[in-house]
């Protein structure tokens, strides 16, 4: 689920970094002494949000729906049962 709402958030705040750039990629480099940039760095940084956000989605929905058919089934295996019997009161749990 972590995996899944993290993901979302990268998704969504990279999404609204990317339609507030100009460009959408960034280039720095340094040469002796002067430094020369081109693009927008909300653009690049923006795109790097993106797709890391769709990275961790995609394999926390997978993950959570298997853990979710797993949780089911370890609840189905439990019972917990109480009966009431002429002798007493019995009390059974199997796992």
């Amino acid at each position: 689920t972590t995996l899944t709402v993290v993901g979302g958030a990268l998704l969504v705040g990279g999404v609204i970094l990317v339609s507030n750039a100009s460009a959408l990629y960034y280039n720095s480099s340094n040469t002796n002494g002067t430094t020369t940039s081109s693009g927008d760095p909300k653009g690049g940084f923006g795109i790097l949000m993106v797709v890391g956000g769709v990275g961790m989605i995609v394999p926390g929905v997978i993950l959570m729906s298997r853990g979710s058919k797993k949780y089911k089934q370890y609840k189905e295996e439990q019972n917990l049962s109480l009966g009431i019997r002429a002798a007493g009161l019995s009390l059974k749990y199997s796992f």
